[in-house]
């Protein structure tokens, strides 16, 4: 039996959905659902269901529990099932996120993944062109109802699209079982996995509903007075510095002159020209350690900021993003930079507060990369570490660069070089890189790189085992089956230039595993019935009303760990942090947020006086006036 005879009997209907919808504000979730159109991939039977007026509001369409429902890119078909009450199917293939486990690391380019491309690319025939596609797209969009043809346009347009991802649905499944060599016995194992990456998108439709509680009154005020604070704030901040001249304009020269001033310039990275290197990644990499670097980019962020991007309110006062899960090689979550809250600068958190009655809770794996690389490896050095509650401080012991009472306290510098070191391992980084990254000598870092590899020799034997397994089978795998396909050979090209890609792959099986126990983390929360308000690549934001908060947050805590033990084999710890009001960060990130509100006090107090000084000059008496002879 093939595998898409499997699935066949595996289910009383095999439907393949569509669904056409306006969107909200944030352009994240539907705001109001238009139709629905389904078709059997077995039989052909197509049904439509015109949903303009909310027909099958809270009845779901067939039962889904004997249904596999199929989509391209499932969280837009959930997000309407939600937004009509239908609740999330658990059976679901998601043919857009199968296409980026197979191709997303070696199809690259605006659109490469899109339906239509994908199609293309499976040789299904009789695609509609994309002209006729953004017409039919306007249509829905630009209007909030429709007359009988174009109700008529709208479903048969929404039916073609079912059509191509039915075929195209026919065709994955082939590839999968040619290129995963799956045999009967594979099936069950496969299907499952498939179906719960499925319904993963289907809670992260949840996630976008719910959306992010603010304080609505503070983002106003912020919005409304930061143009008049900024560029204050700049010039404050420049005075430590000197890089940028009156007119906030950043000067080549004086910057060089600042890294000259801070002794890095053996350290850090020149232009062709000979001037050294401003990029965002650049900066953020000294900014760890130097205070005037950190500085620098404080201003370069409030130079290219107008308005909180990230903190647009839908009606219901809460923001939202689009999550973007499966959006990268690893399979993490990829939001926007620009519109998702906890992807802006950690100050702007100040702006997140529960809503009234409940509190938000911010649940966070301890060192998750660290216990992945423990569990998937079973070093027995690696998870002892783990488990004595720091890592980086058992570590240094372990190397003999840190004596036995040494504490989180006492060698704050030393714990985060050995931070800084286990980054640098998984991504693997050689010495030269941890020399420049730790500001020490080259012969210092290679001996630092010796004993780390040789105190946790059975991971980084096991790491090099992977590595050469996969290069071998032209593909690496998570236990829960997402994949990164290697299908040519350890190099690719970019910017012209080709390069090797055998260290990025040093740390994919971490990264990958990371990104499977949040999805299962988010899975078993949503299934608990919680509130997931937002996802982050080990951390979830819940809100929990606050006479359940006690029982409730031991109770998330323990299925995310869980979690983690289903996929890795063993126990993440989950660390918390409680918000009642504002979202309080630690002290030096605060003061940031504390320098800009103390300076929007100043410039609305002066504005104040601006405008009753303005009023008492409109209504003083005129000179003309005193001056006359009219007797009152």
């Amino acid at each position: 039996m093939t595998f898409l005879g499997y699935i066949k009997n595996s289910f009383k209907r095999v439907l393949v959905v569509d669904t056409e919808f306006r969107f909200d504000e944030s352009m994240s979730i539907p705001q109001h659902v238009v139709c629905f159109v389904y078709q059997d991939v077995f039989t052909g039977e197509v049904y439509k269901y015109w949903e303009s007026e909310n027909l099958s509001l809270g009845r779901g369409h067939f039962d889904y529990e004997d249904c596999l429902i199929i989509s391209y890119n499932a969280v837009a078909e959930n997000g309407c099932y939600l937004n009509l009450l239908h609740g999330i199917p658990r059976n679901q293939w998601d043919v857009y996120v199968e296409n980026a486990r197979l191709y997303k690391s070696i199809r690259t380019g605006k659109g490469a993944l899109k339906l239509l491309t994908t199609a293309e690319c499976y040789g299904v025939k009789d695609v509609m062109t994309k002209e006729y596609k953004t017409e039919c797209l306007e249509l829905i969009i630009n209007n909030t109802s429709y007359d009988l043809d174009q109700q008529k346009q709208i479903l048969n347009y929404c039916a073609e699209d079912v059509r191509i991802t039915a075929d195209v649905f026919i065709k994955q499944v082939e590839d999968i079982q040619d290129k995963l060599n799956l045999e009967y016995k594979d099936y069950p194992r496969e299907l499952q996995q498939i179906m719960r990456r499925g319904y993963s998108q289907g809670c992260v439709a949840k996630v976008q509903k719910n959306g992010i509680p603010i304080d609505l009154a503070l983002v106003n005020r912020f919005n409304k007075n930061w143009d008049g604070v900024k560029d204050k704030l700049i010039k404050t901040y420049n005075k430590t510095i000197n890089v940028f001249d009156e007119d906030n304009t950043l000067l080549d020269d004086k910057f060089d002159a600042l890294v000259i001033r801070e002794g890095l310039t053996f350290r850090w990275p020149k232009l062709n020209s000979g001037k050294y290197k401003k990029d965002k990644k650049t900066i953020s990499r000294f900014a760890k350690f130097n205070d005037k670097i950190k500085t620098f980019q404080q201003i370069k962020s409030y130079l290219n900021m107008s308005r909180l991007t990230a903190y647009e309110p839908g009606l219901d006062g809460r923001v939202r993003s689009s999550i973007n899960m499966f959006g990268t090689i690893t399979g993490r979550t990829s939001p926007s930079t620009a519109k998702y809250p906890l992807n802006a600068g950690r100050w702007f958190r100040n702006m997140i507060k529960p809503s009234w009655g409940n509190d938000l809770y911010y649940l966070d794996y301890k060192s998750q990369e660290p216990a992945i690389m423990g569990y998937l490896s079973g070093d027995q050095n690696l998870i002892d570490a783990y488990r004595t509650g720091d890592i980086y401080i058992h570590t240094g012991k372990l190397c003999g660069v840190l004596p036995d009472y040494a504490t989180d306290i006492t060698h704050p510098k030393e714990r985060n070089m050995f931070k800084i070191l286990y980054l640098a391992n998984s991504y693997g980084q050689g010495a030269y890189a941890v020399s420049k990254q730790l500001g020490i000598s080259l012969s210092k870092a290679k001996e630092l790189l010796r004993a780390f590899k040789e105190t946790y020799k059975v991971y980084f034997k096991w790491s090099e085992q992977i590595i050469d397994a996969g290069l071998f089978n032209k593909f690496l795998t998570t236990s829960m089956g997402w994949q990164r396909r290697l299908f040519n050979v350890a190099d690719k090209i970019r910017d012209g230039k080709v390069r090797n890609i055998y260290n990025s792959l040093h740390n994919w099986p971490v990264q990958s595993h990371g990104g499977e126990v949040l999805r299962m983390a988010l899975i078993d929360l949503t299934d608990a019935h919680f509130e997931i308000n937002a996802l982050v690549h080990d951390a979830v934001l819940i809100q929990i009303p606050k006479s359940e908060s006690l029982d409730r947050l031991e109770e998330a805590k323990k299925i995310m760990v869980d979690a983690s033990i289903k996929v890795v084999g063993g126990p993440i710890s989950v660390s918390h942090e409680t918000i009642t009001t504002n979202w309080k960060q630690k002290k030096d990130i605060q003061k940031m947020f504390t320098d800009i509100m103390t300076e929007m006090d100043r410039y609305e107090k002066s504005k104040t006086y601006d405008t009753l000084t303005s009023t008492y000059d409109t209504l003083a008496v005129p000179p003309y006036i005193i001056n006359s002879s009219i007797k009152y």
